[in-house]
């Protein structure tokens, strides 16, 4: 059976929104069979955004930012790192700026930060602070997202 870009879409879309509902619960909060949960749920929402209709490189970005803050909740700084990366460098080839780059640094403060990295994370989290995020609201959900835990134990 083949799927069509508009449904993958939605599925992306409900994929999305449907890790959330694990995600925004307090970590200490969080089973381990919904963390497994989360995680194939944000890759399967990377998976539809890829095939959807409409996609562009902010939906690439998006859903790289959203596995590599999965793997973060997990403790897992490399994975985390790895997603991170993509994020950024599609917002660097991409000329996605705004929102999407002050979420990429964010990212890559967050893996740096569970690896034990304090510089680098201290660097990327200044430079996702220095973005210039023209809308209030999406400059509040970015502030929020830069207090949210976890950082372990880097200082904001």
């Amino acid at each position: 059976m083949s799927i069509d870009p508009t449904t993958h879409r939605t599925l992306a879309i409900e994929a999305n929104n449907s890790t959330w509902e694990i995600l925004g619960k307090p970590l200490s909060e969080i089973t381990e069979d919904e963390a497994e949960e989360m995680t194939r749920r944000a890759y399967a929402a990377a998976y539809h955004w890829q095939r959807s209709e409409g996609a562009t490189p902010a939906n690439e970005a998006r859903a790289n930012w959203l596995l590599s803050r999965v793997w973060a909740v997990r403790n897992n700084g490399n994975i985390a790192l790895q997603h991170a990366q993509k994020c950024l460098s599609v917002c660097e080839s991409s000329g996605l700026v705004d929102f999407d780059l002050a979420y990429a640094h964010e990212a890559m403060a967050r893996s740096f930060a569970c690896l034990g990295d304090v510089t680098q994370a201290g660097q990327h989290l200044l430079a996702a602070r220095g973005v210039a995020v023209i809308d209030a609201d999406d400059r509040a959900l970015v502030e929020n997202d830069l207090i949210a835990g976890p950082w372990f134990g880097l200082e904001l």
